[in-house]
């Protein structure tokens, strides 16, 4: 018995429904702060000031030639205060590529809930570039590397999204490879799960040395993907103004060759078509945006409807609806399954499966994140002796508006 009359509890909650519930990873070059952070090691943050508590700072950048503070501040300044970014340093020695195993300890330990994960590359101040096809050797070979790592994260029960900073691309855009015809081993290579970002805030670019010069700004990228639910286009024009004039962030946009937009203007269609991702402007309002959020993949519609990941929304919506359905398959592996007297199951049963998915599906649906969905099981799953469920999925994204055309004439009535 209690005196307090009226006795209210808070109650548990359960699951996130809204399909969102991401956190994003960073992993970079670095250098060590004696009893602050040391490399290899997993950090998360949660604002700007936390990186100040690990001795990151605008004068750790300054200091080391490096431009880790400018991707951490970079994304808190686009994502908000209070998302968790998880970080890792590694040595300057290494390449984008040659990161790949570092990135596995700091998925795994953030508890692979990273849905991004940006790579910036800062290479020590004695590096030279150098150039395959258009773009930084190290950098193009770190691509099909990449791939292999979504994959492996995928495999592993922990789809996610790579960004790549696609450091000092060629003076001669023309010369760029195609992002979306990429030939490894003299074979076509799809990374649909990896975007290339090449552009970079001109300005802030400007005061680096000759290697920051030529960096590219992915923790923008990041901070935009994360400042929205992820079946946005990064570029969507009404929300992602990059540019804040009272901080004078992003007054002028570049490319990672250090061009100024103006001087690379009349190539950037074709930088588009090729899938590259870089700063845009649209003619009678101020600031920059994002072109889009274009994947290393060609563009695929088969004859059967279905679609590739071509575009990192399309990517998104793949992943978050994986990790969504095998959240709410889970409970029912290795539970008792009643069979029909042929050992198949029967329509109820099946119906009951059915009703899991489509719900997973009805709950994107209704929050906008995707158009629709299908759960399909197959009734002749071997449930005796291989005690597999197989299970078709049909997911229709949301769609997106990237160009308006229209006719207009002059009348006289």
């Amino acid at each position: 018995m209690s005196l307090r009359g009226v006795t209210i509890k808070e109650g548990k909650i359960g699951a996130n429904v809204i399909g969102d519930g991401r956190e994003f990873g960073l992993i970079c070059n670095g250098v060590a702060v004696a009893e602050k952070i040391a490399l290899g090691t997993v950090y998360t943050l949660r604002r700007v000031s936390d990186a100040d508590a690990l001795g990151l700072d605008a004068t750790y950048d300054t200091t080391n030639n490096v431009r880790v503070f400018r991707h951490i501040s970079e994304f808190f300044r686009r994502a908000g205060e209070g998302q968790r970014l998880h970080i890792m340093l590694v040595s300057q020695t290494k390449k984008p590529g040659e990161m790949v195993e570092d990135a596995k300890t700091l998925v795994v330990e953030s508890g692979g809930v990273i849905s991004d994960i940006a790579f910036a590359f800062n290479p020590a101040s004695d590096y030279e570039d150098t150039f395959l096809d258009g773009i930084n050797a190290d950098v193009k070979a770190a691509i099909p590397l990449l791939q292999g790592f979504a994959t492996w994260c995928d495999d592993n029960d922990m789809p996610l999204h790579v960004i790549l900073e696609g450091r000092a691309i060629s003076d001669t855009l023309s010369a760029c490879v195609d992002l979306r015809a990429l030939v490894v081993s003299e074979q076509q290579f799809n990374a649909e799960k990896v975007t290339l970002v090449v552009g970079q805030d001109w300005t802030y670019a400007e005061t680096l040395d000759a290697i920051g010069k030529k960096f590219a700004d992915v923790g923008t990228f990041l901070g935009v993907i994360a400042s929205m639910p992820w079946n946005r286009n990064p570029g969507e024009v009404e929300t992602q103004n990059l540019t804040d004039a009272q901080l004078s962030v992003w007054t002028v946009g570049g490319l990672s060759n250090h061009k100024r937009y103006s001087a690379v203007f009349s190539d950037l269609e074709t930088l588009n078509d090729k899938g590259y991702v870089f700063p845009i402007r649209y003619q009678g309002i101020a600031g920059y945006w994002w072109n889009d959020g274009h994947c290393c993949v060609e563009i695929i519609n088969d004859a059967a409807g279905n679609m590739n990941q071509h575009t990192i929304y399309y990517s998104h919506t793949m992943d978050m609806c994986k990790r969504a359905l095998r959240l709410v398959y889970l409970p029912e592996v290795k539970k008792p399954v009643s069979l029909d007297e042929n050992g198949k199951l029967p329509e109820s049963v099946a119906g009951y499966f059915n009703a899991i998915g489509d719900g997973v599906f009805n709950t994107l649906a209704s929050n906008e994140l995707i158009s629709d969905g299908e759960t399909t099981v197959d009734i002749d799953s071997d449930l005796l002796i291989e005690k597999v469920l197989n299970v078709e999925f049909a997911v229709i994204p949301t769609g997106c508006v990237n160009e308006i055309k229209g006719t207009i004439n002059l009348k006289n009535q």
